[in-house]
């Protein structure tokens, strides 16, 4: 939605200025769970008429010897749409010539919002869309209203995804949340405010921020980092406050990363931590209304994320039923390219690979045990793919692997390769973590 609300803001800019009705006009949008909002300051009523001097026949040709017009002249007039007497004669380098003045009169700004708004919405990018005329028609994503126009004032029709929205909606162009009434635009900040609706983004996240500062406070907890989870939340929610919730400290008997990916990726919930680093079994959950002053959302809350936690507690305790190498023939059932074969194929390339590249080094050097290390790493990289543990948690792959080698006994090198190997995910995310080996000098 964020990027949204910038391509919205960047087209409609450019459509704008084609039109000549871009100078001095501000364009601001806004993106929520349930609307993109574009409010357009300044903009004039209508287009500047444009005049433009047409010049015709010379006036040799255009009048005959005692100054009367030619029939050469009568064509040029109705051909301007113009009265004889309207049109004059222009001197230029190369001589006299008839002229006429033509006007073109410019639309209202009504009748160009309603040419323009659908080419912006249509031209706004998703990561998924619905087709909404068919296959070959426009794409965008699920659309409840639409609503166009000056704020308290007929809206103009508008045709977007095939559907005339405007003129003839008589629903509220712009529904509140929905635990409040509903709402218009006429008022804007003010008026959605009161029906549970904050419109800037900005001012949302302020409020977000705020509220967890002083919930940490409140505790002696501390928050922990979590940047993407905080953008997440400002587009999932209007009008956001900020509750603090519990659940039983049994559960931390899990591993960090999956107590935190759970609450992050599954329940949007920040996880928080004692002043030594540790986890502590609390945290804070961002909804959707004012407060929750009998602290039935809270209770919720709560009672998801126990079964979620229940969930995560049987997965790791089955898949400890066996070892990791033992997963590795059901990767022969797990497809990871049509042409390049199943998951196990693609493990015996990577040992491949692997061994190489060990090989080499330990020619110049490097010790024997190194290159069994990084075989059984290579070997063992895939297998929680197989697990119910990633299963239900994918964004967990790799790590779970790399936790349950370290569970099992594995070396700290191979556990660490598998638990690493997916890193960086992207430019400027986190790299691998060198080895013991690495770190004591020799790489």
């Amino acid at each position: 939605m964020d990027k949204a609300a910038g391509d919205l803001k960047a087209y409609l800019e450019k459509l704008l200025t084609a039109e000549s009705i871009g100078t001095g006009v501000t364009v601001e949008t806004f993106g929520g769970p349930r609307r993109l909002t574009v409010w357009a300051q300044n903009l004039p009523r209508k287009q500047a008429d444009v005049v433009n001097e047409i010049t015709g026949p010379p006036k040799s040709v255009a009048y005959d010897s005692v100054g009367e017009p030619t029939r050469a002249a009568v064509s040029f007039a109705e051909k301007q749409g113009v009265a004889l007497h309207e049109v004059f004669v222009v001197t230029t380098p190369k001589g006299e010539y008839l002229a006429a003045k033509q006007v073109r009169r410019g639309r209202t700004t009504e009748q160009i919002l309603a040419d323009i708004l659908p080419r912006a919405v249509h031209d706004l990018a998703w990561p998924r869309s619905m087709t909404w005329t068919g296959l070959d028609g426009p794409r965008f994503i699920s659309s409840h209203s639409l609503g166009a126009g000056p704020p308290g004032r007929q809206n103009p029709e508008a045709h977007v995804c095939g559907d005339s929205r405007g003129r003839h909606d008589t629903r509220p162009p712009l529904p509140g949340c929905r635990s409040h009434s509903r709402a218009v635009l006429c008022g804007i900040r003010k008026k959605l405010a009161a029906n549970g609706v904050i419109v800037r983004p900005a001012e949302r996240r302020a409020k977000i921020e705020r509220e967890l500062a002083t919930q940490t406070k409140a505790t002696g907890l501390r928050l922990h980092s979590d940047p993407h989870l905080l953008d997440l939340v400002v587009y999932l929610n209007e009008f956001p406050s900020v509750i603090q919730g519990k659940f039983d400290p049994a559960f931390l008997n899990l591993p960090d990363e999956i107590l935190i990916t759970v609450m992050r990726d599954h329940q949007k919930y920040f996880a928080l931590e004692k002043r030594g680093g540790e986890l502590a079994p609390a945290f804070l959950a961002v909804i959707n209304l004012a407060k929750d002053a009998k602290g039935l959302v809270r209770a919720g809350h709560e009672r998801v994320l126990r079964a979620r936690f229940a969930d995560a507690q049987f997965f790791w305790a089955a898949d400890q039923k066996c070892r990791l190498a033992d997963y590795l023939p059901k990767l022969e059932r797990i497809t990871y390219e049509s042409r390049l074969g199943s998951y196990r194929d693609k493990v015996e390339r990577i040992r491949a690979v692997a061994r190489w590249l060990m090989e080499q080094w330990f020619n110049l050097g490097m010790m024997q045990a190194h290159v069994a290390d990084a075989d059984r790493a290579a070997e063992l990289a895939k297998c929680d793919l197989a697990t119910e543990m990633v299963r239900e948690f994918t964004e967990l792959q790799g790590i779970v692997g790399g936790l349950y080698a370290r569970a099992q006994g594995e070396a700290d090198d191979v556990a660490d390769a598998i638990y690493d190997h997916y890193r960086p995910v992207g430019l400027g995310r986190s790299h691998p973590a060198q080895s013991d080996w690495l770190r004591s000098g020799h790489g």
